[in-house]
């Protein structure tokens, strides 16, 4: 922001004539020490780097004028300086609190005077003119990492990947989604874009010996091209407050950014591509979650795609050769297969290594003869169900772990911020909090990933990938404003102000994108409680029933009879008179309890 700075020499200027050399020398060494700590304070204003030091100054200044002998003209000079600083310092500090950033007000108000001081502006503000042209106020959505990762960055903290811009132009807590993609400036001759993605590869590189044939490799490549999409509004403005350039600043400042950004927002990620939509990273059907990334099978194939089982090492291990290259498989997923022989160590999950695109190791699985022609197969990320009761740490961790696994470099998270305050609420068993959420430098950070909060993202969910190299937006026409004038607004009195800008959402690499549920991904990694063994006993159930004896031999048939209300074994061979016999029946069960 540029201030008009009063000088000694303008100062003294305004003495009567006549006035000797020896009192303006007299006058000028008393103002000089005064007029250049006010200027100096003045730039600390401007620069945003005043502090209650600085302005305590200025009314000890003020009080060091009133005690100087002169005439009254200089003094009220020197006032005007002092009211001038004054208003600067509350300006700033107006702004400040409405979050504009300090060096947004300096690249902004340099670009509106300039627009207002136009000759064009002027004939349209005295009726001359109907339309003012457009002019380019971009400087409303540029502005730099609050903490530039160059010279500011210290620590050890792990970020995929560093860059100087996280663009912030206003207060923390408004972020946008431009602020996390990576920008760049279209080419007005061009209005779409095109680059080139790689649809198949087959990367089938292996030893060989001196003279023999090198295997052939492959990829194949197709042409994507995205349009460019126009986004604007337009707002009435009274004419008189037209007259008012701090009204007209200050309305420009808060509202046109806002609205042009949350329409960016919700097109960014949720655009359906249809009409004049953006073609949306969440809605791209490459763009995945991560609990399905790692709860759904990598790749499968059914009998015929296994075109050999070899064996390796000395028959320790097993080579898998696939008959169609399998570029999704990684090393260190597990793979299982059907349709081997009875008893074959194939028919469990076996943790692999990758040796090319059609070929795997799988060490320590001894080789054994196999029909490959039979062999089906499925594989599957270790990610799934493999933490004990994870909290939201291993949740995140877990997500770039599954990112990084795919040989991608996500760069940040974004989450809701009440997503965030929940997170920095989790406590352990004792009630101790668990501190999940760090702070450095003024941004946030979990399992030493970045984190970005943005109202943009639904509550539960998250987003996250390589926010620098998978995805861009390209300004093909930067934000501009237009006054214009015409029926319509002659009758309300009013003018309209147009704004409006042209963007090109280039998604270069969806598969580096994710976005899904917190709450599905934890259940995803969950790994299930183990059962306890189930007890097994047995109970024994005695039955005794009256049976009639005569004519038998109690004691070859285990008759039982009843001697002081006990039942015990008869011992003699013929019935005795006046005794009851009975027969034991006994019943043992085996019973299960979990």
């Amino acid at each position: 922001m540029k201030c008009k700075k009063m000088t000694v020499d303008e100062i003294l200027a305004q003495l009567k004539e006549g006035t000797s050399e020896e009192n303006k020398a007299q006058l000028k060494s008393l103002y000089s020490p005064i007029v250049n700590a006010m200027n100096d304070i003045l730039d600390e204003i401007v620069k945003g780097a005043a502090d209650k030091e600085d302005l305590a100054k200025i009314d000890e200044l003020k009080s060091a004028v009133a005690e100087i002998n002169g005439e009254k003209g200089l003094k009220s000079d020197i006032t005007k300086l002092f009211e001038q600083v004054k208003e600067v310092n509350s300006v700033i500090a107006d702004l400040k609190k409405q979050g504009v950033k300090q060096e947004l007000i300096s690249k902004f108000d340099e670009q509106l005077n300039a627009m207002f001081d136009s000759e064009s502006f002027e004939l349209f503000k005295t009726g001359k003119k109907t339309k003012t042209g457009s002019f380019d106020i971009s400087a409303m959505k540029s502005a730099e990492y609050p903490v530039n990762m160059t010279s500011n960055y210290t620590g050890s903290i792990l970020i995929s990947q560093q860059q100087k811009r996280v663009i912030d132009p206003f207060a923390s807590g408004k972020t946008h989604l431009r602020e996390v993609l990576a920008t760049e400036q279209g080419d007005p001759q061009f209005p779409t874009l095109t680059y080139n993605q790689i649809s198949a590869l087959n990367r089938n590189a292996r030893f060989v010996t001196e003279n023999g044939l090198l295997p052939e490799s492959a990829f194949s490549v197709k042409e994507v091209t995205t349009g460019t999409k126009r986004l604007g509004t337009t707002i009435f403005v009274s004419k008189r407050m037209l007259k008012s350039r701090v009204w007209v600043r200050s309305y420009l400042l808060n509202r046109i950014p806002v609205c042009i950004a949350m329409a960016e927002d919700w097109n960014i990620l949720f655009g359906d591509g249809q009409g004049e939509n953006l073609e949306g990273i969440v809605n791209n059907e490459n763009v995945k979650s991560i609990e399905s990334i790692i709860a759904d099978a990598v790749v499968t194939g059914t009998a015929g795609s296994v075109a050999s089982v070899a064996t390796y090492n000395g028959g320790a291990d097993t080579i898998i050769t696939f008959a169609a290259a399998q570029p999704e498989v990684r090393s260190g997923q597990s793979i299982v297969f059907t349709g081997a022989a009875e008893h074959s160590p194939l028919l469990t999950a076996k943790t692999l290594v990758k040796m090319n695109d059609t070929q795997i190791l799988l060490p320590g699985v001894a080789y054994q003869s196999e029909t490959a022609a039979n062999l089906a197969f499925t594989v599957k990320n270790q990610f799934y169900q493999n933490i004990e009761d994870p909290n939201s740490e291993d949740v995140i961790r877990t997500a770039f772990a599954v990112m990084n696994y795919g040989e991608y470099n996500p760069t940040c998270i974004v989450l809701n911020p009440s997503d965030v305050n929940t997170i920095q609420g989790e406590k352990d068993t004792t009630g101790r909090s668990l501190n999940l959420v760090t702070v450095v430098n003024g941004r946030k950070f979990i399992a030493g990933y970045l984190i970005i909060e943005s109202t943009q993202i639904p509550v539960g969910k998250y987003f996250l990938g390589d926010t620098v190299n998978g995805a861009s937006l390209v300004d093909y026409t930067n934000l501009s404003v237009e006054w214009a004038d015409d029926v319509d607004s002659k009758r309300r009195n009013c003018v309209a102000l147009i704004a409006q800008e042209e963007v090109i959402l280039a998604l270069y690499n969806p598969f580096a994108f994710a976005y899904g549920d917190l709450a599905s991904l934890k259940t995803a990694i969950t790994k299930p409680a183990a059962q306890e063994e189930p007890e097994t006993h047995t109970t024994t159930t005695v039955v005794y029933e009256q049976v009639d004896a005569t004519g038998q031999n109690p004691a070859s048939k285990g008759y039982y009879k009843k001697v002081n209300g006990e039942f015990v074994a008869a011992t003699e061979t013929s019935p005795a008179d006046n005794t009851t016999y009975y027969t034991r029946t006994e019943t043992v069960t085996e019973v299960t309890t979990e």
